[in-house]
């Protein structure tokens, strides 16, 4: 396994009021001020028209931002970045978001600040408004954009970051690339995402892992899955009808950072379970240990590489490491 820095606090060396986490949010409280269509506005005000072509067929596209905590104020993670990857889901769909990227970062600027918000979680999100009905939206229904927001902690629970969580392979399958955009994030896939994560829960479990239909392994419900074998890290890429995560770019960095040897490819579940360490990665669950997958059980703690990763994330995006410094909006 690759050698560990000492100064990498592990799992069980958090104490419970570790400075990374301790004063988050329990809850998901939603926030009083919602900006819609340019405006900050009181988020009660605005309302879906019940025959919004989104809300019978799925067609809205959608994006999830951290804001955290720093020493210079509350810092929005890869902010554009974001923002560019729900243009181009909603360029695949036909929909012409009236908002450049320019625009919609001025706006979660605002609604951020606006709001107060320390730790939290900004839902951007372009959608067909009312019209016909229609599976032709983008001819006659108008686009409507919006930038929640929420306070968010811990998202799987409040001790998946220090003891990891248990998975089971869904007996649902993920949609293959060439039936929808799996790259995109449009609301009407994560139907597929909801049928596994019910599934989990009714048997027990805290999420789901979805296969293909070839076998290989997809995503989580709505997570991007790493391995670690023998000290090289495995994840898989678009072939595998994932959306490639912005949280699992910055882990694909962190890993440049300190020289852990990388394989990008399609795996299988046996290679899954046969792994040394399994994580997820993703906007919400950050990088969250998995310490069981069905029947077999992952090291997590103490001289994991899943340890180094989670810190290193952790510190970048609360302004501990300079080095990814841009990583980080200013929302002050």
């Amino acid at each position: 396994m690759t050698s560990i820095p000492n100064e990498w606090p592990n799992f069980h060396g958090m104490p419970d009021d570790d400075a990374l986490t301790a004063s988050r949010p329990r809850g998901q409280k939603l926030a009083p001020w919602i900006w819609w269509d340019g405006e900050v506005r009181e988020s009660a005000a605005p309302n879906v028209h019940y025959y919004a072509n989104a809300l019978h067929y799925g067609t809205a596209v959608f994006e999830g931002i951290r804001c955290y905590p720093t020493d210079r104020g509350p810092g929005l993670v890869r902010l554009r970045e974001h923002l560019e990857r729900m243009l181009l889901s909603a360029r695949i769909y036909g929909m012409k978001v009236p908002f450049d990227v320019d625009a919609l970062a001025r706006g979660a600027i605002e609604v951020t600040r606006r709001n107060g918000i320390q730790n939290g979680y900004l839902r951007p999100l372009a959608y067909f408004g009312s019209g016909p009905i229609d599976l032709k939206p983008k001819r006659e229904c108008p686009v409507n954009v919006f930038i929640a927001v929420r306070e968010l902690g811990t998202f799987l629970g409040p001790d998946a970051l220090r003891k990891g969580i248990r998975l089971m392979v869904s007996s649902w399958r993920r949609p293959h690339h060439t039936v929808l955009p799996t790259m995109a994030k449009a609301s009407g896939h994560y139907a597929n995402s909801v049928l596994a994560a019910h599934e989990a829960m009714d048997r027990g479990f805290d999420d789901a892992i979805l296969l293909n239909q070839d076998g290989t392994v997809s995503c989580a419900t709505g997570h991007n899955v790493f391995f670690v074998k023998a000290g090289t890290l495995f994840t898989n890429d678009e072939a595998s009808s994932i959306v490639p995560g912005i949280t699992r770019d910055c882990v694909l960095s962190i890993a440049r950072d300190n020289n852990v040897p990388v394989q990008i490819k399609a795996f299988t579940r046996e290679e899954l379970l046969r792994a040394d360490e399994v994580f997820l990665t993703g906007t919400a669950a950050e990088v969250t240990p998995v310490r069981e997958l069905d029947s077999a059980s992952f090291a997590t703690g103490k001289g994991t590489l899943g340890a180094l990763f989670q810190r290193a994330y952790l510190r970048a995006v609360t302004g501990r490491d300079e080095k990814h410094a841009d990583w980080l909006t200013a929302v002050a």
